[in-house]
């Protein structure tokens, strides 16, 4: 069926073509066409106008009734502008928005009060007028052995339109004792008061260039502490409050233009034992004996800008109390004394030196001789933070710029200051007096950007302290 059969091989060459298949073609693009068009601008014209000239009549006016409206609304006006007077809307408002504004701490002037060599003279207190034209430097001499019968004064020193102050005061107001605190009014400027060691709360009226006497307003049991006027709205009551070491705050209406004062209110803080009563006994079991005590010799104490009634005292034996003007507790049924206490907070454990309510935040700081700076909510019992210092701080201020940050000072040289969110020292900015001697009073000039510096030995530093530094 199958068989075997064999054929030759059978081969072929490979063979690789290179010849390749071209074709031309040609392609034309389109003719391009160009045309122009020739544009003419639209016919302008000028057409004058002139104005017709009218003849003017004279107005009639009714003096009688501009008389009327005037007399009217005169009073409201200027009750308006003495409210202006302590207005901060302008504060930063700079005119001059060409010239780059300086970033430096320069001291402007520093000034000796005092001629005396023998005799030991301090700056007590300072106070810029509402309006930062004129500086109040009240002088007190440093130690009191006993009574207080030195002649003292209180010197005042005028601004000019480009911060020059003259090396001798333009007016000295003479007093029959050391000058302790001062206090101008916060839209008076013509309008100061003043404590002094010899009991006396005294008010000057500076509106008059001549020599003026000061009207006495009262007598305390002891040394002023400090003197304050009450911030008020439009149509309030004018208030002049003083504290003293007797224990004693005393409220005094101050009305007719500042030419009559009555007594308002008479405050005293019986929270606890006075330490200067400690040669009596204690009283057993009744209360009428304490009434007739000393009250908590008062150092300090200033008021809440949010709440205007509510004010915080500092007192000798470290206690801190938050008090009302609207308390009706009465002393032992004399309802002429009254115990403003409405709450407590955590004691210092030294003598408290300085209170200052914040005036943008519900807080306050206080300083003592204890060495500590103390932050506390009025509404808390506790202090929220407290910052150890090296030296005795005897003053707290609030800067201008970042109200925020409040300066310290006392026992040294140098200011220091603080944050009250943190607590914590503004390092960047840095304020050592030349002298070299203890700072015993700062105040703050807003309206000029300045700082008012005094010394233990009656010299004065003049700073001018930029408030964007903050």
């Amino acid at each position: 069926m199958f068989s075997t059969k064999t054929f030759d091989v059978v081969s072929f060459d490979s063979e690789l073509s290179a010849a390749r298949l071209e074709t031309s073609a040609n392609v034309q693009t389109t003719e391009i066409v160009y045309a122009a068009d020739d544009t003419q601008t639209a016919e302008t014209r000028s057409v004058g106008s002139q104005t017709v000239s009218g003849q003017k009549t004279d107005a009639q006016v009714d003096y009688d009734r501009l008389a009327e409206f005037l007399k009217k609304v005169t009073p409201g006006i200027l009750e308006a502008l003495d409210e202006a007077y302590a207005s901060s809307a302008f504060d930063d408002y700079n005119p001059n928005v060409t010239e780059a504004s300086s970033a430096t701490v320069e001291l402007l002037k520093r000034i000796s009060t005092s001629r005396e060599t023998d005799a030991q003279i301090k700056i007590s207190d300072l106070s810029w007028s509402t309006v930062g034209g004129t500086l109040a430097v009240g002088l007190s001499h440093t130690y009191h052995e006993a009574w207080c019968d030195h002649l003292s004064a209180i010197q005042l020193y005028n601004l000019t339109t480009e911060d020059n102050v003259a090396d001798a005061p333009t007016r000295t107001l003479e007093t029959s004792g050391c000058v302790t605190t001062l206090c101008y009014h916060p839209t008076q400027p013509s309008i100061l008061a003043a404590g002094l060691s010899n009991w006396d709360v005294l008010i000057w009226n500076l509106r008059n260039d001549d020599s003026v006497v000061p009207m006495h307003v009262c007598t305390h049991g002891d040394c002023v502490s400090q003197v304050c006027w009450r911030p008020r709205s439009v149509n309030d009551v004018t208030l002049l409050l003083s504290s003293s070491t007797d224990g004693y705050i005393l409220i005094h209406k101050v009305t007719a233009n500042f030419t009559t004062v009555e007594s308002y209110k008479r405050f005293k803080i019986v929270k606890e034992r006075n330490p200067v009563e400690s040669v009596r006994p204690r009283s057993a079991g009744g209360t009428r004996e304490r009434a007739a005590e000393a009250g908590l010799c008062i150092t300090s104490f200033d008021f809440s800008p949010k709440h205007p009634s509510i004010f915080v005292v500092g007192t000798l034996c470290g206690g801190i109390y938050k008090c009302s003007l609207d308390s009706v507790t009465s002393i032992e049924g004399d309802t002429t004394l009254l115990d403003p206490v409405i709450d407590e907070y955590e004691r210092h454990g030294g003598s408290v030196t300085c209170i200052k309510c914040s005036p943008l935040r519900n807080l306050f700081v206080s300083s003592a001789t204890d060495k500590e700076i103390r932050v506390y909510n009025l509404d808390e019992h506790v202090g929220q933070r407290t910052i150890s210092v090296d030296n005795t701080v005897v003053g707290l201020t609030w800067m201008i710029g970042n109200q925020d940050v409040f300066a310290a000072y006392g026992a040294g040289v140098c200011v220091k200051f603080y944050n009250v969110t943190d607590g914590k020292p503004v390092t960047h900015a840095k304020l050592e007096v030349t002298g070299k001697e203890s700072i015993s009073s700062l105040r703050i000039n807003s309206k000029r950007d300045m700082l008012a510096i005094g010394d233990v030995r009656a010299n004065v530093e003049i700073w001018k302290f930029p408030r964007h530094l903050f």
